[in-house]
This record gives C-alpha cells, structure tokens and sequence, in this order.
C-alpha cells in the first residue's frame, strides 16, 4: 500500500514537471525571427532604393512606442534613414537616402507578438550605375588616337630612314669561311713537304 502510495507520488510529480517544462519551454518557441531583409543582406545595389525593409516571421507588436527600429548607416557615418518605422503585417519599413557609395550597415529591432524583443544587424553596398565609364570610354579611345596615321614621309627622309635601318653589312661569315680554306691549305702544303722529305731520305 505504501509502495503504491509512492509511485502516485513520484508519478504527480513527474507530470507536474513535465507541464512546468511545456509551459516554459511553449514563449520561448513562439519568438518571431528575422525572414528576409530587403535590399538583401551582402547585396550589391546601383540604385537609390529610398526604403530599408525587414520581414520577420509573424507581425511585431506596435503597441509600444519606440519599440520597432530601423537604422541604415552609410559608409561614413551620418544616418540615412529617417527614423520612422512603418509596420505593414510582418514587414517594418524605413525611408533611406542611399547617395553613398560603400557599404551601409542596417541595425533593426523589434517585439515579438509574445512581448519579447528581437534586434540583429545586416548590410548592403551601394555602388552609383555607370561608376568606371569615363575611365573605360578614355582607355577605348587611347589606343585610337595611337593609332591616328602620320603623314606620309617624304622621299628624302624615306631614303635617310631605309639608310639607317639597312646599315654597313655583315661580312664575318666570308672572312670566317676564308680563314678556315687557308688553314686547310696551309696544313696540306706542310703534309705535302714532309711527306716529299721522308721519301727523299729513304731514297
């Protein structure tokens, strides 16, 4: 009787347990997260978008003033947005004067249906459309006017030129080629006379 008295016990408590667990653990996963951003975290834009935007999961709540933030940052610090945060649905938008080239960093904060608030950061680069025309127009153009023809030279210079290029000509490999046949003389002349000279001497 006390044995089942005790596993009634243990058995109440543990399902106590279990419900204090589910009730706690129940806020924490209803927590709204960041779904999209907009221009796109790590994106490259050409063009003034005149908005930030965030979307979260489900609608934040809008019944705390200051709650829901929006804050684009440009490259060389001023702020950009206006600091007014719309909230349509699930989406928070800001107005932003993007006119700084660079990266623009976006900071974002917001209460979740649940009360409990959520914040994170992103970034996008803006870069002006057409940025390197004029150098690519003046590199196209360069070689053209390199190119540009000259006048024609006239016949005296043309003659002077063709002179200059031409200059005095090669005459080592004839002056090699006799040097070499006068060796090869020399050395039969000498194998001639010594031969005669031994015959002569046996004779």
């Amino acid at each position: 009787m006390a044995f089942s008295l005790r596993r009634a016990r243990f058995a109440g408590a543990l399902t106590a347990t279990l419900a204090l667990a589910a009730l706690t653990a129940a806020p924490a996963q209803a927590h709204d997260a960041l779904a999209s951003t907009s221009p796109a975290d790590g994106q490259t834009i050409t063009t003034n978008p005149g908005e930030v935007s965030i979307t979260l999961t489900n609608p934040p709540t809008t019944g705390v003033p200051g709650a829901n933030v929006l804050t684009v940052t440009a490259p060389d610090g001023h702020v950009a947005s206006s600091g007014d945060v719309t909230v349509n649905g699930s989406t928070l938008s800001t107005e932003a004067d993007i006119d700084h080239d660079g990266e623009h960093t976006v900071q974002w904060r917001a209460v979740s249906a649940d009360g409990h608030p959520i914040e994170g950061t992103f970034s996008f680069t803006y870069a002006t459309a057409g940025e390197g025309t004029e150098t690519a127009s003046a590199a196209a153009t360069s070689p053209a006017a390199a190119a540009t023809p000259s006048s024609p030279a006239s016949p005296t210079e043309a003659a002077a030129t063709a002179a200059t290029q031409s200059g005095p000509a090669d005459n080592t490999g004839w002056l090699t080629a006799a040097g070499i046949v006068i060796v090869i003389l020399a050395v039969a002349v000498a194998y001639l006379l010594r031969r005669r000279n031994t015959t002569k001497n046996q004779a």
